[in-house]
């Protein structure tokens, strides 16, 4: 965490350099698109999102471990914010929800301009608060600004509204600003007729730590049946930016452990939770995938030894917990392979804390197929039974290992957009190292590129693979001409750029692409979550430079005598719970028969590439599928203490 906090300072300086003195050099930039919520705003114009629910009841707690995508709609009404496990740093849990400047459609907002304009609102459904006289009801969360995305400006803020029923009225009850002159959080509460004022941290710790927010709810106008509150965001583009392929999304407040409860004080601010900090990763050292014909040799020097899970105690006492694993080959037949980890030393308050176990997991080969899928999962269990129901799906992280015909540093998620802009970059180029372990074909490359203001990257560049000299790229092997940028609607979507010769390589090489006499910025897809730079190289002065930027440029070489993409085979059973489906194929509704207590079960349903297109807790037992393309599918039932069984089904509309 020590490097990322390093690399915003200087990534602050260098652009400061940039521009003051108009230097040419490599850049990140926001998304101007966030294909999640385009995605599932696509899907929404199909299948209409259910919009309001009966009225909540007491305890309101969302700590955004169970969504990505929009919010759970259980508990929101709108679709405006971003659930997703990547954009905050150092978080109390996986999972936040995101305020910034995209829309609930996954574009930069119409009115966007750099004064500053109204963003994203996140508005909880009605909520029962008849409770005459109560002083004990209190809403609490938790907020951090900036994060791994970008850093709000003085002239934006977050805002907290509550909903008075009788007036049909939103009144703001807090606020926080950065203050430019102060440099300091300033934080505003608007609880009475007297404004209160907090000073918060200052630039250094801006965007690393989340802040904590605890107010009242005690005037009689609130405690009502339906009362509601909402938090929302002004934002602003950043100015000075006359590159329409660097402008992109800003100001990111990112909020967590939304709790609302009777019985509460002004001292109620302790989580009583243990949650897990990070999502659990690859079993591999450097790649998130290797080609599957590759994986025999790629695993004996890839493959880790230790499998790492990291938990954080947000209580205010020392606490007890045990932790289990289990890799499931989704595609194969090598079934489920279930290990403990067993009780760890009890977590102190307020602390993080990583466990780590010997790993004597080998994936099998096996010749007859192209490609393969497995799940890595991870999940705890607390000694408070209380907090496990309040708080279940923040104790359980997954991690879909793929196996195709690529080696992958990034886990095909952007955060930001990379490029090399400015005056003396008309031919500038970009290299990224890799290695291969097998001798093989080199077929083509695969490219993630953001959408930028107006498709101002719309020209022609050329693809080189080097091959390696020392550290740095050396002689160019193979020129790929003509490519062209292109923006995939479809979730998470690469462009595939296919040879016109075989290559065959082993061993290091560089692959990556040269601008064709332009000083805009490519825009591809830059992952934060993952740190390479010390394979990514840039140069337009004819000197090779190591990137400065910590993370990982979205390109991936492809191998193999063909390009193909294999059909998987019948998951092993898990005979862990009992269910079925039907019919099966399907084409608009898909009918699951399901054990007891079936509100305790959490349905997904995934492709053979690991892309989750259904997830939600508390499932119905018919599931629209009518948006679903033709093909192959997943459905898992998994229940809150990690068990899960996977079937799989056909969609069919012909």
């Amino acid at each position: 965490m020590k490097k990322r906090i390093k690399n915003i300072l200087l990534f602050t300086i260098v652009f400061g350099l940039t521009i003051q003195f108009g230097f040419s050099q490599e850049q990140l930039t926001g998304l101007d698109i966030n294909p999640v919520i385009k995605k599932l705003g696509e899907k929404q114009n199909h299948t209409k999102r259910e919009k309001t629910k009966a009225t909540a009841e007491l305890p309101f707690i969302d700590d955004f471990s169970g969504s990505v995508g929009y919010p759970d709609n259980s508990l929101w009404t709108d679709n405006y914010a971003f659930a997703n496990l990547t954009y905050p740093l150092n978080p109390k849990s996986i999972g936040v929800i995101t305020l910034d400047a995209i829309d609930g459609n996954g574009s930069i907002y119409q009115n966007a301009g750099t004064n500053s304009f109204g963003a994203d609102t996140l508005t909880s459904q009605p909520i029962n608060l008849n409770y005459p006289g109560d002083n004990t009801i209190y809403l609490s969360f938790l907020y951090q600004p900036g994060g791994l995305g970008d850093t709000p400006e003085p002239k934006d803020s977050l805002i907290l509204e509550y909903y008075s029923p009788d007036s049909a009225r939103w009144n703001k009850i807090w606020h926080v600003s950065f203050n430019e002159q102060d440099s300091l959080l300033k934080e505003y509460f608007y609880l009475n007729t007297t404004e209160k004022l907090v000073d918060g941290d200052t630039l250094f710790d801006l965007r690393k730590n989340f802040h904590s927010v605890l107010v009242p709810v005690n005037k009689d106008e609130y405690l009502k049946s339906d009362f509601q509150f909402r938090f929302r965001n002004r934002a602003s583009l950043s100015g000075g930016d006359d590159l329409e392929s660097k402008a992109g999304n800003s100001d990111h407040w990112h909020i967590d452990y939304v709790i609302l409860n009777n019985g509460r004080n002004s001292n109620d601010t302790v989580i009583n939770d243990i949650a897990m900090q990070y999502p659990v990763g690859s079993l591999f050292k450097n790649y998130e995938s290797v080609p599957w014909t590759h994986v025999t040799r790629a695993t004996a020097y890839e493959m880790i030894d230790t499998i790492s899970i990291t938990y954080i105690n947000n209580n205010n006492t020392e606490r007890g917990y045990s932790q289990d694993f289990a890799i499931t080959d989704i595609m194969g037949l090598s079934g489920i392979y279930s290990f403990t980890g067993g009780g760890g030393n009890p977590i102190p308050a307020f602390s993080s804390k990583t466990y780590s176990r010997p790993l004597d997991y080998i994936y099998l080969y096996n010749p007859s197929s192209d490609s393969a899928l497995f799940e890595v999962r991870a999940f705890l269990t607390t000694d408070n039974p209380s907090e496990r129901i309040a708080y279940r799906w923040n104790d359980t992280t997954r991690y879909f290992q793929k196996f195709y015909n690529y080696y992958a540093y990034d886990d095909g998620s952007a955060e930001n957009g990379y490029g090399i802009v400015g005056e003396g970059t008309d031919n500038a180029m970009v290299a990224m190292r890799f290695n291969s372990y097998k001798k093989d074909t080199l077929r083509g490359v695969q490219m993630y590129f953001n959408q930028v203001l107006n498709d101002a990257n719309q020209y022609n560049f050329k693809i080189h693979v080097w091959a390696a000299s020392g550290n740095e790229p050396g002689s160019i092997l193979y020129t790929y001409y003509g490519a062209r940028p292109q923006n995939q609607d479809e979730l998470n979507k690469f462009t595939s750029f296919i040879f016109d010769e075989a290559l065959v390589l082993e061993g290091d090489f560089f692959i990556g692409w040269q601008k064709i006499n332009t000083t805009e910025m490519l825009n591809v897809g830059f992952d934060l979550n993952h740190i390479n730079n010390e394979k990514l190289y840039y140069n337009f002065s004819g000197t090779w430079v190591q990137s400065l930027f910590e993370g990982t440029v979205m390109i991936r070489p492809m191998f193999g005598h063909e390009i193909v993409t294999g059909i998987p085979t019948e998951p092993e059973p898990e005979k862990d719970i009992d269910f079925t489906i039907y019919p099966n194929p399907a084409n608009d509704i898909l009918n699951i028969n399901t054990p007891e207590n079936f509100n305790n079960y959490r349905i997904t349903i995934f492709d053979s590439m690991g892309r989750i297109f259904y997830d939600e807790p508390n499932p119905e037992t018919s599931i629209s599928i009518s948006d679903l393309k033709s093909g192959i599918y997943f459905i898992r039932l998994s229940d809150n203490t990690g068990i899960s069984t996977t079937k799989k089904f056909i969609v069919n509309h012909n």
